[in-house]
């Protein structure tokens, strides 16, 4: 977005062939009166011209604003807004395009985190190639995380919720689906994928084409079984410094999948790294650090990095993602020696709240005897030990997400659990 500068503009002129001659006093002689209408219609043409040029900077300046709360990457955006009930709100993809699902507006208190689980199926009858994500959320978001799993759902914890679907062909279905008040870790950790991942208000990420031309694709199978993982929270303070809250005491989430464009697609896979044994002893800073090699070593390289994001809690401070390889020994061959000096630093945050979602029009390229590493710093201001944990008010996380290819198993997810 830039500024207006306002000087370019047309300004209203007015002359006259005697600069001590009052337009009143001028009226009643025959060429004052076509002189001044002469003025009067400059003046009023000049004032046009001016309104005009105001009003497209004014249009310029709300839809250039309009996505401030997260990046807009690549082919635009769809209408959003927040409501006057401060409800975020998002158009559906065109009919053709893609499929929209909307989770209706639930309670967060004041003082409470949130997490809980929403269980559904996939509107489509069909396989289905995502090309382009866009996620909106309510503020207190602090993250949503779509998961497709072939478990059974839990049992009904009688506490429905309503979800509204919008179809390829346009066609609306408002649905009450199953609901957990919590994150159901023994279903999402038994065969669930992470497929989507959030932690901005408004996210729109169109996927990149790889160097062999084929265009990167998110893969879900017809009418596949979702759990939408909504995270919110209504917290004023925190002991790591800042807040998260919503406004209107409300969690809302709208998610648009578009097609892939025609043509050949590769699917693409997700990493979710997590080092677990994360420990913060009190009133100090503390950085640790983790190697992500992605095992199994049987996935063919090149891998082609597509986008990323980190995540941590409130005492997080900064966030980096390095390219590493290892030392080569004097026949040039590698040793299995890491060497401390980083090919080049791909990712870099310093915000708990709404880290920075990294897109790669170009991918990120790993050869062999290439892995990432990760380098996270935190300040535990508080007298007790802060460990790994769900809950931002006494926990702390260290993860990483990021899409890749090839993808693994058919695009499957790759846990990284290893400390």
């Amino acid at each position: 977005m830039h500024n207006a500068n306002v000087s370019n503009l047309p300004q209203p002129v007015v002359t006259s062939s005697n600069q001590n001659v009052s337009l009143g006093s001028q009226l009643g002689h025959p060429v004052g009166v076509i002189q001044n209408v002469f003025i009067l219609f400059y003046f009023l043409l000049s004032m046009k011209r001016f309104l005009s040029a105001v009003f497209i900077i004014t249009v310029s300046f709300v839809v250039g604003c309009k996505s401030s709360t997260g990046p807009v990457i690549n082919n635009g955006f769809s209408n959003h807004y927040t409501d006057a009930d401060g409800n975020v709100q998002m158009d559906p993809p065109p009919i053709g395009e893609g499929i929209q699902m909307v989770i209706e507006p639930f309670d967060v208190p004041r003082d409470s985190d949130l997490q809980g689980d929403f269980y559904f199926h996939l509107p489509s009858d069909v396989d289905f190639n995502v090309g382009r994500i866009e996620i909106a959320m309510n503020q207190g978001s602090h993250h949503m995380n779509l998961f497709r799993s072939p478990v059974a759902w839990p049992p009904d914890s009688g506490m429905p919720r309503t979800m509204v679907f919008t179809r390829d062909n346009g066609k609306k279905d408002t649905v009450s689906v199953r609901y957990q008040p919590q994150f159901n870790s023994s279903i999402i950790w038994n065969e669930a994928d992470l497929m989507l991942e959030s932690q901005l208000p408004y996210l729109n990420w169109a996927l990149p084409k790889l160097p062999d031309g084929t265009q990167a694709a998110i893969k879900l199978g017809a009418n596949d079984t979702l759990i939408a993982e909504a995270h919110y929270n209504n917290i004023a303070v925190l002991d790591g410094g800042g807040s998260q809250t919503a406004p209107n005491g409300k969690g809302k989430v709208i998610i648009n999948l578009w097609k892939a464009p025609a043509g050949t697609t590769t699917s693409a896979s997700m990493m979710f790294a997590r080092k677990s044994n994360l420990s913060l002893p009190p009133m100090q800073e503390t950085t640790v650090y983790k190697d992500c090699f992605f095992s199994p070593t049987d996935l063919p390289r090149p891998i082609y990095i597509l986008g990323m994001t980190g995540h941590f809690h409130s005492r997080g401070k900064t966030f980096v993602v390095d390219k590493m390889t290892y030392l080569k020994d004097s026949t040039g061959a590698f040793t299995n020696v890491v060497d401390p000096t980083p090919v080049e630093t791909i990712y870099r945050s310093a915000a708990w709240n709404e880290p920075p979602f990294t897109v790669y029009d170009t991918p990120i390229k790993l050869e062999q005897n290439q892995f990432i590493r990760y380098t996270v710093t935190y300040f535990n201001n508080t007298e007790n030990t802060i460990v790994f944990g769900p809950h931002t008010k006494i926990n702390e996380h260290c993860n990483l997400f990021l899409w890749f290819t090839p993808n693994w198993e058919g695009g499957r997810t790759l846990y990284d659990n290893q400390n």
